[in-house]
Protein backbone atom coordinates (compact mmCIF):
# COMPACT_ATOMS: atom_id res chain seq x y z
CA UNK A 1 0.00 0.00 0.00
CA UNK A 2 1.25 3.46 -0.93
CA UNK A 3 0.10 6.29 1.34
CA UNK A 4 0.38 9.94 0.34
CA UNK A 5 0.68 12.16 3.43
CA UNK A 6 0.19 15.94 3.35
CA UNK A 7 -0.01 18.51 6.13
CA UNK A 8 -0.41 22.27 6.46
CA UNK A 9 -1.94 23.12 3.09
CA UNK A 10 -3.57 26.21 4.66
CA UNK A 11 -6.10 26.26 1.83
CA UNK A 12 -3.54 26.36 -0.99
CA UNK A 13 -5.28 24.47 -3.80
CA UNK A 14 -2.50 25.18 -6.28
CA UNK A 15 0.04 23.51 -4.01
CA UNK A 16 -2.28 20.53 -3.58
CA UNK A 17 -2.59 20.23 -7.36
CA UNK A 18 1.21 20.23 -7.73
CA UNK A 19 1.58 17.55 -5.08
CA UNK A 20 -1.12 15.32 -6.55
CA UNK A 21 0.24 15.67 -10.06
CA UNK A 22 3.81 14.81 -9.06
CA UNK A 23 3.32 12.16 -6.41
CA UNK A 24 2.31 9.22 -8.60
CA UNK A 25 -0.26 6.51 -7.85
CA UNK A 26 -1.35 5.96 -4.26
CA UNK A 27 -3.86 3.82 -2.40
CA UNK A 28 -4.68 6.25 0.41
CA UNK A 29 -4.30 9.96 1.15
CA UNK A 30 -3.85 11.15 4.73
CA UNK A 31 -4.19 14.86 5.54
CA UNK A 32 -2.52 15.83 8.82
CA UNK A 33 -4.35 19.05 9.61
CA UNK A 34 -4.33 22.77 8.80
CA UNK A 35 -6.25 22.09 5.64
CA UNK A 36 -7.54 25.67 5.90
CA UNK A 37 -6.24 28.89 7.39
CA UNK A 38 -9.02 29.60 9.90
CA UNK A 39 -11.49 28.87 7.12
CA UNK A 40 -15.09 27.80 7.07
CA UNK A 41 -16.31 24.24 6.91
CA UNK A 42 -17.03 24.56 3.21
CA UNK A 43 -13.44 25.53 2.52
CA UNK A 44 -12.40 21.90 2.90
CA UNK A 45 -14.84 20.61 0.27
CA UNK A 46 -12.69 21.36 -2.82
CA UNK A 47 -9.60 19.97 -1.10
CA UNK A 48 -11.23 16.66 -0.20
CA UNK A 49 -12.92 16.45 -3.59
CA UNK A 50 -9.60 16.97 -5.36
CA UNK A 51 -7.91 14.30 -3.22
CA UNK A 52 -10.71 11.85 -3.95
CA UNK A 53 -10.07 12.29 -7.65
CA UNK A 54 -6.67 10.72 -7.02
CA UNK A 55 -7.64 8.14 -4.39
CA UNK A 56 -11.08 7.09 -3.17
CA UNK A 57 -9.63 6.51 0.31
CA UNK A 58 -9.01 9.85 2.02
CA UNK A 59 -8.79 10.56 5.75
CA UNK A 60 -7.93 13.70 7.70
CA UNK A 61 -7.69 15.41 11.06
CA UNK A 62 -8.15 19.11 11.78
CA UNK A 63 -5.16 21.23 12.77
CA UNK A 64 -4.74 24.24 15.00
CA UNK A 65 -5.45 26.65 12.12
CA UNK A 66 -8.67 24.84 11.29
CA UNK A 67 -11.87 25.41 13.26
CA UNK A 68 -14.62 23.41 14.92
CA UNK A 69 -16.67 24.02 11.78
CA UNK A 70 -13.90 22.47 9.68
CA UNK A 71 -13.80 19.44 11.97
CA UNK A 72 -17.59 19.05 11.73
CA UNK A 73 -17.43 19.27 7.94
CA UNK A 74 -14.75 16.56 7.88
CA UNK A 75 -17.23 14.44 9.86
CA UNK A 76 -19.98 15.13 7.31
CA UNK A 77 -17.65 14.20 4.46
CA UNK A 78 -16.82 10.90 6.16
CA UNK A 79 -13.08 11.52 6.36
CA UNK A 80 -12.49 12.65 9.95
CA UNK A 81 -10.27 10.29 11.99
CA UNK A 82 -10.31 12.36 15.18
CA UNK A 83 -10.52 9.88 18.10
CA UNK A 84 -11.39 7.02 15.77
CA UNK A 85 -9.62 4.40 13.71
CA UNK A 86 -10.09 2.47 10.50
CA UNK A 87 -8.41 -0.57 8.92
CA UNK A 88 -7.83 -0.81 5.18
CA UNK A 89 -6.19 -3.94 3.75
CA UNK A 90 -4.46 -4.67 7.02
CA UNK A 91 -3.23 -1.10 7.57
CA UNK A 92 -4.85 0.63 10.53
CA UNK A 93 -4.93 4.42 10.91
CA UNK A 94 -6.23 6.45 13.83
CA UNK A 95 -6.27 10.20 14.28
CA UNK A 96 -5.37 13.00 16.67
CA UNK A 97 -6.61 16.53 15.84
CA UNK A 98 -5.47 19.93 17.01
CA UNK A 99 -2.53 20.80 19.24
CA UNK A 100 -1.81 21.11 22.98
CA UNK A 101 -3.02 24.41 24.46
CA UNK A 102 -1.00 27.28 23.03
CA UNK A 103 -2.81 30.58 22.43
CA UNK A 104 -6.41 31.83 22.09
CA UNK A 105 -8.25 31.18 18.86
CA UNK A 106 -6.57 27.89 18.03
CA UNK A 107 -8.18 24.47 17.58
CA UNK A 108 -6.54 22.95 20.64
CA UNK A 109 -7.00 20.53 23.51
CA UNK A 110 -5.53 19.68 26.88
CA UNK A 111 -2.94 16.91 26.99
CA UNK A 112 -5.50 14.77 28.84
CA UNK A 113 -7.99 15.24 26.01
CA UNK A 114 -5.33 14.38 23.44
CA UNK A 115 -4.43 11.26 25.45
CA UNK A 116 -8.06 10.12 25.51
CA UNK A 117 -8.51 10.66 21.76
CA UNK A 118 -5.38 8.67 20.99
CA UNK A 119 -6.59 5.72 23.05
CA UNK A 120 -10.12 5.83 21.60
CA UNK A 121 -8.89 5.47 18.04
CA UNK A 122 -6.17 2.96 18.88
CA UNK A 123 -8.66 0.48 20.33
CA UNK A 124 -10.31 0.25 16.90
CA UNK A 125 -7.15 -1.07 15.21
CA UNK A 126 -6.91 -4.50 16.82
CA UNK A 127 -7.27 -6.30 13.50
CA UNK A 128 -4.51 -4.31 11.77
CA UNK A 129 -1.11 -5.81 11.00
CA UNK A 130 0.40 -2.31 10.70
CA UNK A 131 -0.78 0.68 12.76
CA UNK A 132 -0.33 4.35 11.86
CA UNK A 133 -1.07 7.44 13.93
CA UNK A 134 -2.23 10.50 11.96
CA UNK A 135 -1.69 13.60 14.11
CA UNK A 136 -1.39 17.30 13.47
CA UNK A 137 1.15 18.04 16.19
CA UNK A 138 4.39 16.05 16.51
CA UNK A 139 5.37 14.31 19.75
CA UNK A 140 7.29 16.45 22.27
CA UNK A 141 11.09 16.41 22.39
CA UNK A 142 12.03 14.89 19.06
CA UNK A 143 13.85 16.12 15.98
CA UNK A 144 10.66 17.25 14.22
CA UNK A 145 8.94 19.38 16.88
CA UNK A 146 11.61 22.07 17.35
CA UNK A 147 10.71 25.63 16.31
CA UNK A 148 13.17 28.16 14.89
CA UNK A 149 14.12 29.56 18.30
CA UNK A 150 14.98 26.10 19.62
CA UNK A 151 12.02 25.11 21.80
CA UNK A 152 10.29 21.72 21.55
CA UNK A 153 6.54 22.32 21.30
CA UNK A 154 4.99 18.95 20.45
CA UNK A 155 2.51 16.90 22.45
CA UNK A 156 3.59 15.14 25.64
CA UNK A 157 0.54 12.85 25.40
CA UNK A 158 1.55 11.75 21.90
CA UNK A 159 5.13 11.06 22.96
CA UNK A 160 3.96 8.95 25.91
CA UNK A 161 1.51 7.13 23.64
CA UNK A 162 4.30 6.28 21.20
CA UNK A 163 6.55 5.01 23.97
CA UNK A 164 3.74 2.84 25.32
CA UNK A 165 2.25 1.47 22.08
CA UNK A 166 4.92 1.81 19.37
CA UNK A 167 2.78 2.46 16.28
CA UNK A 168 4.70 1.69 13.12
CA UNK A 169 4.49 5.27 11.82
CA UNK A 170 3.39 8.65 13.16
CA UNK A 171 2.45 11.15 10.46
CA UNK A 172 2.36 14.78 11.58
CA UNK A 173 3.01 18.39 10.59
CA UNK A 174 2.30 21.67 12.42
CA UNK A 175 5.94 22.71 12.87
CA UNK A 176 6.78 23.85 9.35
CA UNK A 177 10.50 24.14 10.07
CA UNK A 178 10.42 20.68 11.68
CA UNK A 179 10.01 18.86 8.36
CA UNK A 180 11.94 15.62 8.53
CA UNK A 181 12.17 12.13 9.97
CA UNK A 182 12.71 10.93 13.52
CA UNK A 183 12.25 7.74 15.51
CA UNK A 184 11.15 6.66 18.96
CA UNK A 185 11.88 3.01 19.60
CA UNK A 186 10.52 1.13 16.59
CA UNK A 187 8.21 4.01 15.60
CA UNK A 188 9.07 6.10 12.55
CA UNK A 189 7.95 9.74 12.87
CA UNK A 190 7.48 11.86 9.74
CA UNK A 191 6.76 15.57 9.77
CA UNK A 192 5.47 16.09 6.24
CA UNK A 193 6.36 19.78 6.22
CA UNK A 194 4.52 22.82 4.89
CA UNK A 195 2.18 21.46 2.25
CA UNK A 196 1.44 24.97 1.06
CA UNK A 197 5.09 25.10 -0.07
CA UNK A 198 4.76 21.79 -1.92
CA UNK A 199 6.21 19.46 0.72
CA UNK A 200 4.73 16.00 1.31
CA UNK A 201 5.64 12.45 2.24
CA UNK A 202 4.98 8.93 0.99
CA UNK A 203 4.74 5.83 3.15
CA UNK A 204 4.94 2.47 1.43
CA UNK A 205 3.68 -0.46 3.51
CA UNK A 206 4.16 -4.10 2.54
CA UNK A 207 1.95 -6.29 4.73
CA UNK A 208 2.31 -9.66 3.00
CA UNK A 209 4.60 -11.04 5.72
CA UNK A 210 4.34 -11.34 9.50
CA UNK A 211 6.73 -8.37 9.81
CA UNK A 212 5.46 -5.49 7.63
CA UNK A 213 8.05 -3.56 5.63
CA UNK A 214 7.69 0.22 5.74
CA UNK A 215 9.51 2.82 3.65
CA UNK A 216 9.08 6.55 4.33
CA UNK A 217 10.25 9.31 1.98
CA UNK A 218 9.98 13.11 1.91
CA UNK A 219 9.29 14.98 -1.32
CA UNK A 220 8.84 18.48 -2.74
CA UNK A 221 6.56 19.40 -5.64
Amino acid sequence: MVILAISDLHGNRCALDRILEQSGPCDMILLAGDLTHFGSGRDVDPLIERCREKSPIVYAVAGNCDTKEVALRLDELGVNLAARGTVVNGVGVHGLPGIPHWRPGMYQFSEDQLRDMLEQGWTQLESASCRITLAHAPPRNCAVDRVYWGCHVGSVALREFIQRNQPAVVICGHIHEGRGLASEGSTQIVNCGHGSSGFYATITVETSSDCPSIQVALHEA
